[in-house]
């Protein structure tokens, strides 16, 4: 055998090599398959306080499994919990079962040896250079506009709807077009004729637009009636677009259509005259070209951020998570043949993650056929292709698919993985339904959240058929991320076995319906027969992140959340949207489960329409509408902040805790980030919805030394609630372009505590090893990479 460890070299010496060499399998390590679960809290009660069961509960545990047995560590003893029944681990409070095992087994957590496999399937004739070839599975991935095995068929996505005499452009859609339509992408643009013919016309661009009715109304646009002879004049004195010189638009010397502007992806400039970095996931990993949001892969490499090596790639350019690595050659020089695959033993620490490479649709496309740049991701890039960070909520859908990819713990051995994570990004499709005819919720009677379950029942049928994996435990062992404002409550069926990444944590035991106030993301309407009877949240398997905040280097500079109690001068604290009676706010009755109207009526700082403050407004409580200028600063200077919902989830626990605040939690039967495993008692109030009236007098009653024990609490936890690993990789690539880091990367370097994805690793770890089907792999003898006793 020849064995090679970090050389320097290209994998066609290799191949040359193994022209001559058979292709055998040299490491057989996977006897069994796994068989996880997440019933684990299910067994709150009855989990172990010590590595190794008090109390048998899992049947299907034989005797023989536990019968040489270490002795057990007693955790209790070693970790005892505090008053609030925490025990403290990489300094955040967790339930006292979950944070003692943490404390005593993860913490010792070793390397183990792991096979992975690189690629070396082929694809029909190459995916024609319209796609790229996954080398695992030797299939392509094709770009916007191509399929097929060889990705040579074209496919024509209209820009509008079918015709009619009273719409000769069709019904509205996001994509509608008088002009030249890209079919590829169904994308408008001014056309061949004109001066600058790939310059978007985006939707009202087009068309004619007319004054408002009455003062202060907005334009309306005639979706019937296009403006040609505005957008393609060339005539200086009307209001032009198509044949408009930027700089002679700037120089004010020539009018140009105000409702015309730079909406697409990898376009800046008022005019799109600037091209730019498009944002892609990963940014292709520096293994590929971003075209608008899908990967164009070097050759060698795949995967929708490229980060996967083939048998073709360089050794030395292997990503971090694939490297050290030892390349096994078996010899036979009796048998000859193209070099297929090849194994990689690689060190990796337990949980292993699989993460599918999903056909595009699920993802690439999404990001590729973006009408609105800042649609469903969490940053953009500037004329010097800097970083714009987005304030984009949902852009935690995409933090965390680019940690998963970049992460040590990824595996490409399915069969050791522990986790399997299913990458489809309900983030995009929502905020794109309608955005073209192709991607349209009309079938699904305008429900985007109809539309959105049937993007993941075609994820479970893809791996269904091309996998081996969701029947090895039902999907036990399968993780998806919902992103959107109620969570997982569209899910179907088919896949509620598994594990939910929600920012809802809604357990329908009180609000037992769609809470959106938005009707087409309403789940009510859709059939029990696609999503069965679930509830939107489960806490013995699922679990809540927290939403994206952008980064602010002036707030970490700050350190607002380390402000002290005695600056912090308000006692409770919310500004936000608060209904109908106030100026700007939302109409419906059922926004916010009418919690924040009710909390409005009572403690509201600011007049309503009626001019009334709230009946126990106060001079240190503020509840407010009025949209705060310093409102990172107004949450430092207070004592406890509201938690409240909006449509759905909204991002007011991240507010409070990255600003130091103690969070005052008000929403019944919902879960907030990390709820079902950190203890809650220890760093924030939670109050019922009845209980709003009493809301001022309960925070009042809390004596100083619990209201210090709880400040305290939120400084501990705080970086828990940042993407930061996400946000280090893009300053990572960002430093490789221009050789400095940004004020932002400077200040998240100075961070290091654990972050979202590093809570997410660990809780993933002690359910691997807490859950009575897990155990059954003890007598198989994998290496779990902890104390026996651990197990």
């Amino acid at each position: 055998m020849i064995s090679i460890e970090k050389w320097r070299f290209s994998w066609t010496l290799v191949a040359t090599v193994a022209s001559v060499l058979t292709l055998v399998s040299v490491v057989h390590l996977f006897l069994f398959p796994l068989v996880p679960s997440f019933d684990y809290f299910t067994a709150r009660q009855q989990i172990q306080n010590s590595c190794v069961p008090i109390k048998e509960s899992a049947e299907r545990v034989t005797n023989r499994v536990w019968e040489n047995s270490p002795p057990q560590l007693n955790l209790d003893h070693r970790f005892p919990a505090d008053l609030h029944n925490a025990v403290v681990y990489r300094n955040a409070p967790w339930k006292a079962e979950i944070g003692r095992w943490l404390s005593g087994c993860d913490s010792v957590a070793k390397e183990v040896d792991l096979v992975e496999m690189i690629g070396g399937k082929s694809c029909k004739s190459d995916c024609s250079g319209q796609g790229v070839c996954n080398h695992e599975l030797g299939q392509c991935r094709c770009f916007h506009g191509f399929r097929g095995k060889g990705c040579s068929e074209r496919i024509h996505f209209q820009c509008n709807f079918p015709k009619t005499p009273e719409l000769p452009y069709g019904r509205w859609v996001v994509s509608i077009c008088p002009t030249h339509c890209d079919t590829t992408r169904a994308m408008c643009f001014c056309g061949e004729g004109t001066k600058y013919p790939n310059r978007p016309v985006a939707e009202a661009c087009g068309f004619q637009v007319n004054l408002p009715s009455q003062p202060g109304a907005p334009k309306s646009t005639d979706w019937a009636k296009a403006d040609l002879d505005n957008i393609f004049t060339t005539n200086g004195s009307k209001p032009g677009w198509c044949n408009v010189d930027p700089e002679e638009a700037y120089a004010l010397k020539v009018q140009f259509k105000e409702e015309c502007d730079c909406k697409y992806d990898g376009l800046l400039g008022q005019f799109c005259e600037v091209p730019v970095s498009s944002t892609c996931v990963n940014q292709c990993s520096g293994h590929g070209h971003c075209r608008g949001g899908f990967c164009q892969c070097d050759s060698g490499w795949y995967g929708v951020d490229c980060s996967i090596p083939s048998v073709m790639s360089s050794m030395s350019e292997w990503p971090q998570w694939l490297r050290p690595a030892h390349i096994d050659i078996p010899i036979n020089a009796n048998i000859t043949g193209n070099l297929v695959n090849l194994n990689a033993v690689v060190k990796k620490k337990r949980p292993l993650l699989y993460v599918y490479d999903l056909p595009p649709e699920f993802n690439s496309l999404l990001l590729e056929g973006r009408h609105y740049k800042l649609e469903c991701v969490n940053r953009i890039y500037n004329e010097k292709n800097e970083t714009l960070w987005t304030d984009m909520l949902y852009g935690s859908q995409m933090a965390f698919y680019e940690s998963i990819l970049a992460s040590p713990h990824r595996t490409l051995n399915g069969e050791e993985a522990d986790f399997f994570f299913v990458p489809v990004l309900d983030s995009c499709i929502i905020t794109r339904a309608d955005d073209a005819p192709h991607l349209s919720a009309q079938e699904h009677r305008g429900l985007r959240s109809s539309l959105t379950l049937e993007f993941y029942k075609k994820a479970y049928e893809h791996i269904i058929e091309h996998y081996p994996y969701w029947n090895r435990t039902s999907g036990r062992d399968h993780i998806w991320f919902f992103s959107w404002d109620e969570g997982a409550c569209y899910a179907p069926k088919e896949i509620w076995n598994s594990m939910m990444l929600v920012h809802w944590g809604n357990t329908n035991s009180k609000h037992n319906h769609s809470t959106t106030a938005y009707w087409a993301d309403n789940w009510d309407r859709i059939s029990s027969s696609r999503r069965g009877n679930h509830s939107c949240f489960d806490p013995e398997k699922d679990l809540v992140l927290p939403a994206w905040k952008a980064p602010d280097a002036f707030v970490l500079r700050s350190k607002l959340w380390a402000s002290p109690r005695e600056k912090r001068k308000t006692l409770f604290y919310f500004n936000g949207n608060l209904g109908s009676a106030y100026p700007n706010g939302r109409p419906e009755s059922s926004y916010s489960m009418g919690v924040r109207q009710k909390l409005a009526e009572e403690y509201g700082s600011s007049p309503n329409k009626e001019g009334k403050l709230g009946k126990q407004h106060a001079e240190d409580v503020i509840v407010t509408s009025l949209r705060s200028e310093n409102y990172h600063e107004d949450l430092s200077s207070s004592v406890f902040c509201g938690v409240l919902p909006g449509d759905g989830w909204s991002g007011r626990m991240e507010d409070s805790i990255l600003q130091g605040c103690i969070p005052v939690v008000i929403q019944d039967g919902i879960f907030l980030p990390y709820e079902n495993v950190l203890n809650y008692e220890s760093f924030v109030v939670r109050i019922s919805e009845d209980e709003i009236p009493n809301l001022i007098n309960i925070l009042r009653g809390l004596n100083e030394t619990e209201i210090q024990f709880r400040l305290a609490n939120v400084q501990k936890v705080w970086q828990r609630f940042l993407y930061r690993d996400s946000i280090l990789l893009e300053a990572k690539r960002q430093n490789a372009t221009f050789g400095r880091m940004n004020d932002w990367a400077v200040e998240f370097l100075k961070l290091r505590e654990d972050d979202v994805f590093t809570t997410l690793i660990q809780i993933l770890h002690y359910k691997l090893h807490n859950d009575p089907w897990r155990r059954e792999l003890v007598h198989q003898k994998k290496d779990f990479g902890i104390p026996q006793e651990c197990l």
